[in-house]
């Protein structure tokens, strides 16, 4: 039952490694081992890690381990072993206690592997933490037991009558080590030890952790002065994208870090003051204000307004954003008395000595909301100024540390919850827009928040109050877009409700400097050689609307609405020159109506790019609406996203529903063949090939013969297979749209044609190949047909889709002659009764078990048929003896 262990004398190892004798075991391999040598090391390293083990399982099975384990002090023996500074068992018994510590579940066994003050011995240990594998093991190690700090477990780290705490002492020392993950490890421990409550332990900590939160916020002003140089100098290339993103990264991750100690009772009216004095004012509020002290450091306009925006987005504690928010909306440059300057190769803070700005007087109030107001204006060289100043704006709306009084008294345009003119508006808008919910969802969710009271319209009834209405709505916005129908009654309950409403009280003061600098936006799109890129005109759009929930000036929406008409016009009279003459704009339009459904305002992917200055070639590999055009297609490919955004806008401002977008060529009664429809090809012009497929796709794998027949419709093409079940009749394998259907012959097989159809984009996927694939025909003659039939058939799709295009802008249309000329036949297929012309029925026979019944039945009547053609099942003079078939998908 037992062996002897050679080098451990009088020990026996029993064969349980989960039991309380194998824990006596490990014990004796420590005591007759306490001085390490080259020849027990790895004994040593073994034993460690199975007491680990078995301490882990003794904590879930038998409370004897911990018993035994306390008794014997084997922490103590783990002591005696790190103190003979042995690198390769400091390492093992490291990683042995991080196990431990994290394993342990029951309360009374943390208690007990924490008594003693062992531990605390541990923590104090000078271990050699320029080993990069001790280092990793020992801070994993104190970020295990910081996760264990609670009330009841603090005062076995913290000794209240020495004042000891070493814990906290030693992860002060690692807070600015070169490794990242180190110190962000150290900010996640005292983050976990601020958050105890123990009056006694907080005390303590306050007094030692003022200096670390100091050269915390100095680190965010050398992180931000650090980017803001890097983007002075930089190109907006790949490589310096990825480095900026990492900057961005770093910087934001602090902010969020600082964010979660502000909202740390303890500590944040410390760390608010130093937020306050040593980063937002000396640095961000001096950068957006005349210069007053030429050795003054100080961000580009286009960093600082990022900065600002990235705290006011992330932070939300209330005395620190109302004592900023405060300063940039109302005081002048007096409030700021230190700014940061350069000594030698570090920054440090001193006070200003100059009393007035350098040619600007120093009384002007609002000095830095006049600077935001200039960042619109749209004679500079870009538009990054107007994009901050755009997402600035954006975050106020959405900082969630109740700003809303301090943004009415500076007249600023915001919801407040008492306003019943707010939620009247932002019912309107709600509704107006449902054809594109899904969009302007981050736009009215902040006026939900900003509008949810008890609050009940007392001349609507009860079960139609505007809460209701926007808990409605917003169960609409949640609905994907193919389950909803503008037609909807409950859409018709939610207008007939809104237009119930009472009317609102007189409108508040607000600035109309604010208004006019979001229509100077506006305007340079419609003005030539624009430097506006289409991501900064959609957050334009977005801020306009958040903003117009709570103002009821008339003359303000119809200025705004009259200057929408004004530009789309503008924009039209450009794009509509283009839409009978360029070949491929129907790809740019369908492409560029899918990217605009995308909504691009999402500041956890997006926002460091747009610090760069603006990159104009595709080589940069920007996407477009996030740079400058290059090239005609460019140029008009970003008109066509303006037009689309102030399309959208005139339409919420004015309450209706766009219905000519997205365009459909087929009408509610011609709906499109889909994969598995069955359909009637009696009388069609048939057309079998073998179909190779030349990557992978829903018809096969690269390399597969597969007998189909081709069929054509006015729009589609068609790969069948025959339905053995039912004659006359096949079932759909592969659809695709004629118009992005490309036809070459094969010039060394005359009986094969290369065919590539595309599938139309959307907001979830771009446009790319769903079929590629090789028609083969029996002869050269059917090729040929086959080939004439795509490319007419394609032309005519590409006609009557470019028609709609037309109807719905509203440029002259193609001559309808030149369309149907050019298709052979309309309606290539067997029409069942009540089909619009060029579709099929999508049909299903009713349930019968007896074999070969639809096949006997239509050859019956295909004999009572004296035209030789089969009578429509669905028909209602067919006998009775004839199956009724339902639509259905197979």
């Amino acid at each position: 039952m037992f062996r002897k262990l050679g080098s451990s004398g009088s020990l026996w190892k029993p064969k349980n490694p989960h039991s309380l004798d194998y824990l006596k075991y490990l014990q004796g391999v420590l005591t007759k081992n306490e001085k390490v040598t080259e020849n027990n090391k790895k004994i040593l390293v073994e034993a460690l890690r199975a007491i680990a083990e078995i301490l882990i399982w003794g904590d879930q099975n038998d409370a004897s381990v911990f018993d035994f384990f306390l008794e014997r002090q084997m922490l103590l023996h783990f002591l005696k072993i790190m103190e003979q500074g042995n690198t390769p068992l400091n390492v093992q018994l490291l990683q042995t206690l991080n196990i431990l510590f994290e394993n342990i579940r029951h309360e009374t066994s943390l208690y007990f592997l924490l008594s003693n003050n062992h531990v605390n011995s541990i923590i104090s240990h000078k271990f050699d933490l320029q080993n990069d594998e001790i280092m990793a093991y020992y801070i994993s190690f104190l970020k295990t037991l910081s996760f264990k700090l609670n009330p009841a477990t603090i005062h076995f780290f913290f000794n209240e009558t020495t004042e000891e705490f070493p814990l906290l002492i030693e992860v002060l020392k690692l807070y600015d080590w070169n490794e990242s993950m180190v110190r962000i490890a150290v900010r996640n421990i005292l983050l976990n030890i601020v958050r105890v409550d123990d009056d006694s332990m907080i005390i303590f900590v306050t007094k030692h952790i003022k200096e670390y939160l100091s050269e915390l916020i100095d680190s965010l002003v050398a992180l931000s002065i650090e980017m803001d140089t890097f983007v002075r100098s930089a190109e907006n290339v790949l490589a310096n994208r990825e480095r900026l993103r990492g900057k961005v990264d770093d910087l934001i991750d602090l902010i969020h870090y600082i964010g979660e100690l502000l909202e740390v009772e303890a500590v944040a009216e410390t760390l608010s003051i130093l937020v306050t004095t040593r980063y937002l004012s000396p640095l961000l509020l001096s950068s957006l204000s005349p210069r007053r002290d030429n050795h003054s450091l100080l961000l580009t306009p286009v960093s600082a307004l990022f900065f600002f925006s990235q705290f006011l987005l992330v932070v939300r504690h209330h005395e620190t954003i109302h004592t900023f928010l405060s300063s940039f909306l109302f005081d002048n440059q007096k409030t700021l008395m230190t700014h940061w300057i350069r000594h030698e190769q570090t920054f440090c803070l001193e006070p200003i000595t100059l009393s007035s700005p350098v040619g600007e007087p120093i009384n002007e109030d609002c000095v830095f909301f006049d600077h935001l107001l200039e960042a619109f204006d749209t004679c500079q060289m870009d538009d990054s100024r107007a994009f901050y100043g755009l997402m600035l704006i954006y975050s106020m709306f959405q900082n969630k540390a109740d700003v809303g009084e301090l943004l009415t008294a500076a007249n600023f345009p915001v919801l407040r919850e008492s306003t019943s003119l707010a939620q009247q508006n932002l019912a309107r808008l709600r509704i107006a827009s449902t054809s594109s919910m899904k969009r302007t969802r981050a736009i009215t969710e902040i006026g939900v928040e900003a509008t949810e009271e008890d609050e009940i319209f007392h001349d609507v009834p009860e079960e139609q109050n505007l809460e209701d209405l926007v808990d409605d709505v917003m169960v609409v916005n949640q609905m994907p877009s193919d389950d909803f129908d503008l037609d909807d009654t409950s859409r018709s309950r939610f207008q007939s409700a809104a237009d119930e409403l009472p009317p609102p009280p007189p409108s508040p003061g607000y600035d109309s400097r604010l208004f006019d600098a979001l229509a100077s936006i506006i305007k340079a799109v419609g003005a030539d050689e624009n430097r506006i890129r289409p991501i900064t005109l959609e957050l334009a759009c977005l801020v306009i609307r958040q903003i117009l929930m709570t103002v009821d000036d008339e003359k303000v929406h119809a200025n705004l609405t009259n200057l929408c008409e004004e530009i789309r016009k503008k924009l039209l009279a450009y794009i509509g020159q283009f839409v009978n003459q360029e070949n491929l704009f129907l790809e740019w339009f369908e492409d560029e109506y899918a990217e605009f459904e995308v909504n691009h305002v999402n500041f956890d992917i997006i926002g460091y790019e747009m610090l760069l200055p603006p990159a104009a070639t595709p080589l940069s590999n920007l996407l477009l609406h996030k740079r400058l055009p290059s090239g005609f297609e460019e140029r008009l490919r970003t008109q066509i996203v303006f037009y689309l955004h102030i399309r959208k806008l005139e339409r919420d401002l004015t309450g209706e529903s766009d219905a000519e977008l997205p365009v459909r060529v087929f009408n509610s009664e011609q709906e499109p063949v889909a994969v598995g429809d069955c359909i009637n090809l009696h009388n069609s012009d048939l057309l079998s090939c073998t179909v190779v497929p030349q990557q992978p796709c829903a018809l096969g794998k690269p390399g597969d013969r597969l007998p189909r027949f081709l069929v054509t419709d006015r729009l589609q093409l068609i790969l069948v297979e025959p339905d053995s079940r039912k004659a006359g009749w096949a079932i759909v394998r592969f659809v695709g749209l004629l118009q992005d259907t490309t036809i070459n012959g094969d010039s060394a097989d005359s009986k094969v044609l290369h065919v590539v159809v595309e599938g139309q984009p959307s907001r979830l996927k771009k446009r790319q190949a769903v079929l590629t694939a090789k028609l083969v025909f029996d002869d050269h003659i059917r090729c040929m047909a086959a080939k004439q039939r795509l490319t007419k058939g394609r032309q005519t799709a590409r006609g009557l889709k470019l028609q709609a295009i037309c109807s719905a802008l509203g440029v002259p249309r193609v001559d309808p002659s030149q369309i149907t000329s050019s298709s052979p036949r309309m309606n290539p297929f067997r029409i069942v009764k009540g089909c619009a012309p060029g579709s099929v029925r999508k049909t299903v026979s009713t349930s019968s078990s007896r074999p070969g019944y639809y096949s006997a039945n239509l050859r019956t009547a295909a004999s009572r048929n004296s035209s030789g053609v089969p009578e429509d099942p669905t028909h209602p003079a067919s006998s009775s003896s004839t199956p009724s078939f339902a639509a259905r998908r197979n």
